[in-house]
């Protein structure tokens, strides 16, 4: 064999070794499969107020199913339902501002209690491409209105107000951004070991996400740094943010559905009170989020 085809020849195993050893990271789903998620997130917020501190926490925990109905060419149709709901929130001023627990029976003079009573007894629906991005979620119409009907409203202009204020947490499109930073979490081209990528999350919070593959073993390990910026606006205040995000995901290799996701930020800026003539609030929100997913057999 001349140099000239031995040169030629190497290169070519080069090229295959490198093509050999790229992955395509994707969700591989069938029709049937159940997955359950376990969410339990603290959220530590100070409010540097003149010679004074405001500290909150917020402590969430969510169990959440996924049940895979259709497969198309380019993604799964998924059912998405809550099984429980829990939220306290705490203050060092105020003490406990709130105690809800779907689990717990419902007291009668407990109107959020009875709203999210109603977050459990609907089954939602999401379109979901093999990336993991959320192409959109419906139904949720049905379920801010069982939410709202459970609490028993009936003052239709009370109902109108209820039904804009939860369309901002609860709505098609803010659940779709919300999950989508559960389940967005891979490229649409093939990757090595120690390859990145960058993708994006939109809504209340946006983040530029620098997604690394750092193993691809017995699972798949990723790690995501990435640039955030929060801006939410309520009737009484403005609540703008900027800081950083690091993700952890330990992912299922034969199904592509992660099975740990770890997720911190620190975010820094300032609350503006609109009834207080705009004065500015230093603020700093700290928190920590792990979902936990488990396949179950059927």
């Amino acid at each position: 064999m001349n140099r000239f085809v031995l040169k030629i020849t190497c290169f070519f195993l080069l090229i295959s070794s490198i093509l050999s050893s790229q992955n395509t990271l994707e969700y591989k789903l069938n029709i049937g499969d159940n997955m359950g998620v376990t969410q339990i997130s603290n959220q530590d917020i100070v409010q540097d107020m003149d010679d004074s501190k405001h500290e909150m926490n917020n402590h969430l925990e969510g169990d959440f199913t996924f049940i895979v109905t259709e497969i198309t060419d380019s993604s799964y149709v998924i059912n998405f339902k809550f099984n429980r709901f829990k939220l306290v929130t705490t203050s060092n001023i105020y003490g406990e501002l709130i105690n809800i627990d779907t689990k717990n029976s419902v007291i009668d003079d407990n109107l959020e209690a009875k709203i999210f009573s109603g977050l459990t007894k609907s089954t939602l629906q999401m379109d979901m491409l093999k990336t993991g991005e959320i192409i959109k979620i419906s139904g949720t119409e049905a379920m801010i209105n069982k939410m709202i009907t459970d609490a028993g409203i009936t003052d239709e202009f009370t109902k109108e107000l209820m039904v804009e204020a939860m369309k901002k947490e609860f709505g098609n499109e803010s659940l779709a951004r919300s999950f989508e930073q559960l389940t967005f979490i891979y490229p649409t081209k093939k990757v090595m070991t120690g390859d990145s990528w960058i993708n994006h999350y939109s809504g209340d919070l946006n983040a530029e996400n620098n997604w690394t593959l750092i193993n691809w073993d017995k699972n798949i390990e990723l790690t995501a740094k990435s640039i955030v910026t929060m801006i939410t606006e309520e009737d009484s205040h403005i609540m703008s943010l900027k800081g950083t995000q690091n993700t952890h995901v330990i992912a299922n290799k034969k199904t592509g559905f992660a099975e740990l996701i770890t997720v911190t930020s620190n975010t820094t800026g300032s609350t503006v009170m609109k009834q207080m003539n705009d004065v500015k609030i230093p603020t700093t929100i700290k928190s920590k989020s792990t979902y936990k997913i488990k396949k179950h057999v059927q």
